[in-house]
């Protein structure tokens, strides 16, 4: 998981979701698939290119998660993809 400070939301444009991907032989029964995109979030965090990074808010298991809260809950391993 990658540390970081939220410094901005943004509303999402409709049609993109949130799939969850997990390496091979990962143990995935008790993880709730992704969902709807409902917006964006600007985290602040050194290790990327410019020194920010822009993560997708996701519906899942009746919540809202950015990527890190979600594998912080279900597993440093998984991983988060946006599709339309």
């Amino acid at each position: 998981m990658r540390a970081g400070n939220i410094v901005g939301v943004l509303p999402d444009t409709a049609g993109l979701r949130a799939d969850i991907t997990a390496p091979a032989g990962a143990e995935v029964g008790q993880v709730p698939g992704g969902g709807v995109v409902v917006g964006w979030i600007l985290v602040a965090d050194s290790t990327e290119a410019g020194g920010a990074r822009l993560d997708p808010v996701f519906l899942a298991a009746g919540r809202t998660w950015t990527p890190d809260q979600y594998r912080a809950a279900y597993g440093a391993q998984l991983g988060v993809q946006v599709r339309d």
